[in-house]
């Protein structure tokens, strides 16, 4: 074969291999089987090995993990990367948006857009001219940290776009925000290869996905299964739809992984009806959410509406009853089952977990205590999810004297 018609082979190879991993990764709806896309990549490797120069930004081969960095090198962001005032009620939501109407009678006009608030980190991804060239961390929201060869491994996030070659027009420059996180299957899937392998476990998803994204190797962050979802656009060199149910929208076409959660209300009054839904339905969500955001639909009256410090007024985050919360541990107990078996349980400073104040929570087994080395005194992280009794997860070592 000539160089050129391996040239066109490369060229091919690299943009079928991307469709395949969105189809399989973000679609789940895949088009081969598995040893048929490890025959496509070996193909490609094999290709590239002999023209090193065709090895682009976007081939499929650079998800694999790099050498290691001594540490993170700085990010400036095209835009301050905010965050959002919370409401804890439906009460604290009818306030918003009666401040938000006095300042700026359109929004009674205006649709609302409902998110879900995913417990995960904060990252920004650039593109130019549908390129990935870098992956950045929230930082403080102007300042962040390049994590973009581990963002490279996330096999939701794209490294060309569109996905469809065609299907819209796409931005020279594009940023956009979103949130990775580690699904709760997933989750328990690798503490129990953590454990089996004497390795030490995470006590949550969300400590898991931040802790994976932010190693200095990125070749342990391609082991970890982080995906991600895609929420907004930071900043565009093409205008945006005027909108954010058609930015939403228009991130989707491009490719991007987009929650099948999002919504639309006509109205403020359809927003109180719709979120105590939101709330029932927490456990059915394969990930954890701690809220849900809901947006002013037309982004012209959200960006003039300003700020509050550093909130946008345009938006806020209903926050869920903390589910994990942390106390001093005060004693242990031992309940005697009728079985005979006795469980320890744990005696510790009233805390609301799940909108439950508690005083007890079980400590599983000793086994369990000695493993984690739990003590009297220790600040401990409490769980308590739906019905579930509460349980303690483990000690919070960094906050011994």
């Amino acid at each position: 074969m000539s160089d050129n018609a391996e040239i066109d082979e490369i060229k091919k190879l690299q943009n079928d291999i991307n469709v395949h991993f969105y189809r399989y990764h973000v679609l789940d709806q895949p088009l081969i089987s598995d040893y048929e896309y490890d025959l496509l990549i070996k193909r490609l490797r094999e290709l590239e090995a002999r023209h090193p120069e065709m090895v682009t930004a976007d081939s499929p081969t650079q998800r694999i993990g790099a050498l290691a960095a001594d540490r993170f090198q700085k990010v400036s962001h095209p835009a301050p990367i905010l965050s959002l005032a919370n409401a804890f009620s439906n009460a604290d939501l009818s306030a918003w948006y009666d401040r938000i109407l006095k300042l700026d009678l359109r929004v009674a006009q205006s649709g609302y857009v409902l998110e879900p608030k995913i417990d995960g980190l904060t990252v920004v991804l650039r593109y130019e001219k549908g390129i990935l060239v870098q992956g950045a961390t929230r930082g403080d929201g102007e300042i962040g940290e390049d994590v973009t060869a581990n963002v490279r491994t996330i096999k939701s996030i794209p490294l060309k776009i569109p996905i469809v070659e065609g299907s819209v027009k796409v931005p020279d420059l594009l940023v956009v925000r979103g949130e990775v996180f580690i699904m709760r299957d997933d989750f328990i899937k690798l503490n129990q290869t953590l454990e089996e392998n004497g390795e030490k476990t995470y006590q949550n998803p969300r400590n898991t996905a931040a802790g994976s994204l932010r190693q200095l190797d990125s070749s342990l962050t391609s082991t970890r299964p982080l995906t991600i979802l895609i929420y907004a656009i930071v900043q565009s060199s093409d205008p945006m739809p005027a909108t954010q149910w058609g930015l939403i929208n228009f991130l989707r076409e491009l490719g991007f992984p987009i929650s099948d959660l999002i919504e639309k209300a006509d109205s403020f009054d359809e927003v109180l009806k719709i979120t105590p839904r939101w709330i029932e339905r927490r456990d059915s969500i394969p990930y954890e959410v701690d809220g849900v955001v809901i947006k002013l639909d037309d982004l012209r009256v959200a960006e003039e509406l300003g700020f509050v410090g550093k909130d946008p007024r345009g938006a806020i985050a209903l926050k869920y009853p903390a589910r994990e919360v942390t106390t001093i541990l005060k004693n242990n107990g031992i309940n005697l089952g009728g079985t005979g078996v006795l469980t320890p349980y744990a005696i510790f400073e009233p805390v609301e977990v799940g909108g439950v104040t508690v005083t007890k929570a079980t400590l599983h087994n000793f086994d369990f205590i000695a493993d984690k080395d739990i003590r009297i005194l220790d600040r401990v992280l409490i769980k308590r999810a739906g019905d579930v009794i509460p349980y303690v997860i483990g000690p919070i070592t960094d906050a011994r004297t």
